[in-house]
């Protein structure tokens, strides 16, 4: 049947419609309150505007679905481009630079982790928030106020097999031991869920029957346990950084439209407190107006949950009061969506538009795009397949010891995520368990601090781990992982044939000085030896400060660490002045003289 002919057919009824290309691919979909009035505008040339224009060149049919009513008409458009993805169709881009909040309810025992990637449909998402820092801090904070598991251990423990430091340490409820039940652990993880929606008297009022039943019961340590986290809720209830108690329960939605891409920011308010930032970004939204923008952001969003029950948008959306009652069917109360109306949400407002302002320069400027370039995107590829890793190595961390015959041994770890550094997850360690030379065994130490930070803290652990050195850096470095039941990809890489060590039992792999996974290595460990050379020289000339001065009578430590931060280096405090020692905070003319005369009158003035 002609596509004309088939217009006749339409009904009146609302619905969903499918415009298809000539291979039978659905390039649109659209909910109309009558199809046949909707459709037929596609068809009049007076009417047409770009998009409409472009998308109806590729169209040569189109199927409908009859619905009962408009808003569930907008439903189906929902579920129906979630699964076909049409072209023309603004879609939520899978952005991997934010970062959510996940609850992993596939695991048995719950955790609350920070991660880049929504993997499983059982877990639970929030986010994606702005501020990678503010995310996993809460993530901590949740983690330490709940007691929450965040080891990977298998539970019930093995026989002989020891808790962790978390326990030891009272960061969790030791249900490893069985010292509370999974039942009993679930409702307190649900409490975790309802803090992170912003909903924290019902989380009290469960915590405290929790708590009333144990002491009902005189299991008396499990009820102070409770008691130690309904305090810690309390306390941090009262420390939110923006309080407006006259905005209540509110959500402020502004949206950018920049080179293609649509930018969508959520403030949320709950009980007058602001809950944080969260990002959303659309791909295909060149033909796309911010009100079409905001209206898939609002049914994408308040899907899986709570609607408030008044969002505040940028911009007008003619569909509001659909979307209202697509809402209040699946909250069973009134939301409102509206525009800013008093100076305070016009102020918040004004707030959200200057963040998406900040955001979108981010996003524009390429050192500062977290996005992989093509050649990054090759490199981390090549490693993926090279090293038979189990998904793209995004987040890399790498290890190097700096120490002179074990004197001042220092590690450093330098982060690279999507091929670029994440200096400020870069960390410094100063060796404590080896006074001589023993590469292997610091390695062996630090390796097994970071990973037990990252449990303890419930960071996500990296896609790969590299250690600078052989086969015996590698060997150790895996036995540190192992004996923490971790599972983690770790390589060794070896400065004189550039050679990559992956398992203790094989040959190690060379690969082509052209492979662009070669350069990406190098660069990365080049990073943390320029990183742990450049900490070693510090404390070096730290010790050479004090012990040169330690001779110098009337120059204690305050004195010498006041030397050191104004002149850095032992030569410098040498060539001073008795005048640029005078300036040195704690100085007098008798301490900058006795200090001159040590290094130009005693026989001290060599190196």
């Amino acid at each position: 049947m002609a596509l004309k002919d088939k217009l006749q057919l339409l009904p009146a009824d609302p619905g969903v419609y499918l415009m298809r290309d000539e291979t039978g691919e659905v390039v649109y979909v659209g909910k109309a309150s009558s199809l046949k009035k909707r459709v037929s505008s596609y068809f009049s040339p007076s009417k047409q505007d770009v998009k409409t224009a472009v998308l109806m060149k590729a169209v040569v049919d189109i199927d409908f679905i009859i619905t009962a009513s408009e808003i569930e008409a907008l439903i189906l458009e929902n579920n129906i481009i979630k699964k076909y993805k049409p072209r023309f169709n603004v879609r939520l881009k899978d952005d991997k630079r934010y970062p959510y909040i996940a609850v992993t309810f596939s695991e048995p025992y719950p955790r609350v982790i920070f991660t880049r990637r929504i993997k499983n449909s059982e877990d639970r998402y929030f986010g994606p928030y702005t501020d990678a820092q503010a995310a996993r801090s809460l993530v901590s904070l949740v983690n330490r106020t709940f007691k929450l598991k965040t080891c990977t251990r298998t539970i019930p423990l093995k026989n002989n097999e020891r808790p962790c430091l978390n326990y030891q340490m009272k960061r969790c409820h030791g249900q490893c031991l069985g010292i509370i039940s999974r039942e009993e652990y679930l409702t307190i993880v649900r409490g975790a869920v309802k803090f992170l929606e912003g909903d924290v008297e019902p989380v009290l009022a469960d915590l405290r029957a929790l708590m009333k039943r144990y002491a009902s019961e005189m299991e008396y340590e499990k009820a102070a346990r409770v008691r130690d986290v309904v305090e810690d809720i309390l306390q941090l209830s009262q420390c939110q950084n923006m309080d407006l108690p006259s905005i209540s329960d509110l959500d402020f939605i502004g949206v950018r439209m920049e080179r293609g891409e649509g930018l969508v920011l959520l403030f949320e308010f709950r009980k007058g407190i602001m809950l944080g930032k969260k990002i959303r970004v659309f791909d295909n939204t060149r033909y796309e107006t911010a009100a079409e923008l905001l209206r898939r952001f609002i049914i994408e969003h308040y899907e899986t949950l709570e609607p408030p029950s008044t969002i505040i948008s940028s911009d007008r959306i003619n569909d509001a009061h659909l979307l209202e009652g697509y809402l209040a069917l699946k909250s069973h109360a009134k939301v409102k969506i509206t525009l800013p109306r008093t100076g305070e949400e016009h102020a918040v407002i004004r707030l959200v538009m200057r963040n998406l302002d900040v955001i979108a320069a981010e996003r524009a400027h390429p050192l500062s795009n977290a996005g992989l370039t093509e050649s990054l995107a090759g490199g981390l590829a090549e490693l993926q397949e090279v090293l038979h890793l189990p998904s793209l190595p995004d987040i890399i961390e790498c290890f190097d010891i700096s120490n002179i015959q074990g004197k001042h041994a220092v590690a450093s770890m330098v982060q690279f995520r999507g091929g670029m550094p994440e200096k400020s997850n870069y960390r410094r360690y100063r060796i404590r368990g080896y006074t001589g030379a023993n590469d292997p065994g610091m390695i062996h130490e630090v390796i097994a601090r970071r990973l037990q930070h990252c449990l303890n803290e419930g960071e996500n652990l990296p896609d790969l781990i590299v250690v600078d050195g052989g086969i015996a850096q590698l060997t150790k470095a895996t036995e540190a992982a192992e004996a923490l039941g971790v599972h983690v990809p770790i390589v060794s890489l070896a400065k004189r044939f550039e050679e990559i060590y992956i398992s203790p039992g094989m040959p190690p792999l060379r690969l082509p000085e052209s492979s662009i996974g070669l350069t990406v290595f190098k660069q990365i460990r080049d990073e943390a030896h320029r990183f742990a050379i450049t900490y070693h020289r510090t404390l070096r000339e730290k010790s050479a400060v004090r012990s040169r001065l330690d001779e110098v009578p009337g120059v204690g430590a305050a004195k010498r660490k006041a030397l050191f931060c104004r002149f850095k280096s032992i030569d410098a405090v040498r060539q001073a002045t008795i005048e640029e020692l005078k300036e040195t905070p704690g100085f007098g003319d008798e301490t900058a003289k006795a200090v001159y005369d040590f290094f130009h009158n005693s026989g001290h003035g060599g190196g």
